[in-house]
């Protein structure tokens, strides 16, 4: 799908095509092979496959095409099935538009024309489009690692709380510490993506000696960008410490267990050697014929087994 964006008024609005308004954006979602031989047509210019925006290499994702920047970066969104994906998004900053390549649907694409004309550097150019736009997709990373954090501050509680936890506890804890750090994993790739893009892009903005306020803003998006990926590394480290101590608490439970077992099997053992020796098949035994031997034999194994429950006591073992 094609979308074309002019200006008007009051920000940026839909046009059919590019035979009308002057068109400052066209964002292109899921581009085949025969949309991309067209569009490049039309503009003039080579624009990226989603091979090419798929390469790990810098030079594959930042480069000049004719003279005309192109830059992808990897953006999170959400595929149908309500999880997080990180896929690659294209910016092929031209003098008159800004074209945009995408597969999958980033929130900032939806959110951003409607508040393009209230931006404080307004939709006037395509720059200014895409700083403004960048801008979106800052703060859409900045939310989704605050609400990160909180679901791994809720999930410490559970795992630090009062309350303890069961096996099935622990094991919900456990896929929620990892659902958690892949997130924050996929956000900091974002963010070294884009950290790269805006470090690209400033000379090209300095070169084309935009409004003031566009070069400053690309070194407060930069700082932003730094800040964020800051605390996401913080997050990680969080929730690579709740991943040990989970692990520690279900060692610690698990020991217990053990323990239990173990206590159990020494108390109940020098019981079993008193029955042993009495039922042994030795003609000659005098506690058999003795009236009180049965009585004799079963307070012998049951003081047997409460002197090492005793002493287990006295060690704090129990």
């Amino acid at each position: 799908m094609i979308t074309y964006y002019a200006k008007d008024q009051t920000g940026l609005r839909k046009v059919p095509d590019l035979g009308g308004a002057p068109v400052l954006w066209i964002d292109m979602l899921s581009p085949d092979a025969q949309d991309l031989a067209q569009m490049s047509g039309r503009l003039g210019i080579a624009l990226p496959s989603r091979e090419d925006q798929e390469e790990i290499e810098q030079s594959s994702r930042l480069y000049l095409e004719e003279g005309v920047p192109v830059m992808t970066a990897l953006l999170p969104a959400r595929n149908d099935a309500g999880e997080t994906i990180v896929g690659p998004v294209s910016f092929v900053l031209m003098a008159d538009r800004l074209v945009t390549l995408r597969h999958h649907a980033p929130r900032p694409f939806t959110t951003y024309p409607d508040k393009a004309g209230k931006s404080s550097y307004g939709c006037a150019s395509t720059e200014a489009v895409l700083i403004g736009l960048i801008e979106e997709i800052i703060d859409r990373l900045a939310d989704i690692i605050e609400q990160t954090g909180r679901d791994i501050d809720a999930i410490s509680k559970r795992i630090f709380g009062d309350k303890p936890l069961n096996t099935a506890a622990y094991r919900t804890a456990l896929r929620d510490i990892g659902q958690a750090d892949g997130r924050v994993m996929q956000i900091r790739e974002s963010l070294m993506t884009l950290e790269r893009l805006l470090g690209f892009l400033m000379p090209v903005i300095e070169a084309r000696r935009s409004a003031k306020a566009l070069r400053g803003a690309l070194k407060s998006q930069y700082r932003d960008v730094r800040a964020i990926t800051e605390q996401a590394g913080y997050l990680q480290q969080k929730t690579g410490f709740m991943l040990d101590a989970a692990l520690g608490l279900i060692t610690i439970e698990q020991n217990a267990i053990i323990k239990i077992f173990s206590v159990a099997a020494v108390a109940f053992l020098p019981p079993t050697l008193v029955a042993s020796i009495y039922g042994m098949n030795f003609e000659v035994m005098p506690e058999l014929s003795w009236p009180f031997g049965y009585p004799m034999a079963l307070g012998l194994m049951a003081l047997s087994a409460l002197v090492p429950l005793w002493i287990f006591r006295r060690r704090g073992w129990l």
